[in-house]
């Protein structure tokens, strides 16, 4: 009856307060910045191994063990999967096209500039890289932080706003150790990256899915890697 009683206690202060979805997210954020300053390990050991361990574990915990809720209620399911597939795919070619016209206006002229990654592994590994990436990154940041964010405030502003800047947010370390925008550059991805936030958790609050936003994520990361 006590734990009955406390976990009740829980999921209502859970409901009241969008505090502790920031406090979460400053663990996290604390967490990947010290791994990303401190350790230098391959491209596929963070997005297969670190990533995860970050990213995914703490949030199907909680949600699990915590929130004691299922795994839909942070966008995995399998309704709506085809109407979800073809949002994605068709906004995902059109974040590609603003990333070539983004490419165009910084160098006058379409120009290839692959990161390293794509020299070292080739386009069908970074694929896979990519797709690794996003379902990380959205099952954190839309599943999880959009859906708690809106739950609680009861605002869809709000929580497409915030969970974009934490999204953004999270971009700051990888940027400051390995890829090391500058300039233009570094201006077009912030902003290409907030507008990728703000469409994924708007596309995420109608289908109520990750599918959707993952497609568009690596639709998205791939432009990026080669044009970028």
């Amino acid at each position: 009856m006590k734990a009955k009683k406390e976990r009740t206690e829980t999921k209502s202060v859970l409901k009241k307060s969008t505090e502790w979805v920031f406090q979460f997210w400053a663990w996290q954020l604390l967490a990947w910045s010290l791994y990303r300053y401190f350790f230098k390990f391959s491209e596929a050991t963070d997005e297969f191994l670190m990533k995860p361990l970050v990213f995914i574990v703490p949030v199907l915990w909680f949600v699990l063990k915590i929130e004691k809720r299922k795994l839909h209620s942070i966008g995995i399911t399998s309704k709506n999967l085809l109407r979800s597939f073809f949002i994605g795919s068709g906004f995902g070619l059109l974040f590609a096209g603003e990333a070539l016209l983004a490419n165009i206006f910084k160098y006058g002229s379409l120009k290839l500039t692959p990161i390293p990654s794509v020299m070292s592994y080739g386009i069908p590994m970074l694929f896979i890289l990519s797709l690794v990436t996003a379902i990380s990154e959205e099952l954190l940041s839309r599943g999880f932080y959009f859906s708690r964010l809106y739950e609680t405030s009861k605002s869809l502003i709000h929580a497409v706003g915030m969970s974009t800047l934490l999204f953004v947010a999270f971009h700051v370390p990888i940027l400051l150790t390995s890829l090391k925008f500058q300039g233009p550059t570094l201006i077009l991805f912030f902003m290409t990256s907030f507008v990728l936030g703000l469409t994924n958790s708007l596309i995420y609050y109608r289908t109520k899915s990750l599918v959707a936003p993952i497609l568009i994520h690596l639709f998205w990361n791939m432009t990026v890697a080669v044009f970028l």
